[in-house]
């Protein structure tokens, strides 16, 4: 790919992103309107709906994330690429991170905070890409209620307990620190030598104050917020 492809793609993915975050802003609006309400089947139903919306969304920034212009080489994005195809996208998001890395300080692995920094972008990784993906691939493969071990030969109980515990509440945290999680790998690949440095503890202080505030968010707290729907006086 020349850099005018990467960068056209970047435009297009970016056209994407923007719609998604608009699907989602009304999906979370359409949850709050049925948990005013107590319609417990409708937020289940929208739940789901916004789980696989949020796994869509991040796909579609990781696309944008990696064709960022000024930031890897046509060659970088075809491995990405590649490793997403055979193995992935949390297998990419690692890789992405590792090839990132490489441009800040190509001896990375023996250097302690830089090898603590990337241990704590992999935390992230596993908590709020790799569990939304995993329980996204249990919806769209049809176990709405009920998740199946990998060869569909018997239940999987621990998925089926996150399932059946999803909520608006998880899935916009998820949401929210993926946005986080992508300023940190533009840093990374646009500004590797200085402002990486710079705008990384920035970003990873707001961050780590996110994921502070937001685990006390509830379900219950969200609903505690919500006026009630007025019922309509039907008395003549």
């Amino acid at each position: 790919m020349t850099r005018q492809e990467i960068y056209d793609l970047y435009v297009l993915q970016s056209k994407n992103v923007r719609k998604l975050k608009k699907v989602e802003a009304n999906l979370v609006r359409t949850i709050n309107s049925y948990l005013r309400k107590n319609d417990k089947f409708q937020v289940e139903l929208n739940t789901k709906l916004y789980a696989l919306v949020y796994c869509t969304l991040s796909e579609a920034q990781f696309i944008q994330i990696v064709n960022t212009p000024d930031g890897f080489m046509d060659t970088e994005i075809e491995k990405i690429k590649a490793e997403k195809t055979r193995n992935g996208v949390v297998k990419a998001w690692e890789l992405l991170f590792d090839m990132a890395f490489d441009k800040v300080n190509s001896n990375w692995k023996t250097n302690t905070d830089l090898l603590n920094r990337r241990n704590e972008l992999q935390n992230i990784i596993d908590n709020y890409i790799k569990t939304p993906s995993e329980l996204r691939n249990k919806i769209a493969h049809g176990q709405w209620d009920f998740a199946l071990n990998r060869e569909n030969t018997a239940e999987n109980a621990p998925k089926t307990l996150e399932l059946n515990n999803l909520t608006v509440i998880q899935i916009t945290i998820w949401s929210e620190v993926h946005q986080f999680l992508g300023l940190i790998v533009r840093d990374l690949i646009q500004s590797p030598k200085s402002g990486f440095h710079r705008n990384y503890w920035i970003n990873l202080v707001k961050l780590q104050q996110f994921i502070t505030e937001s685990s006390n968010w509830t379900i219950n707290k969200r609903v505690a917020t919500l006026r009630p729907v007025k019922q309509k006086n039907t008395c003549a």
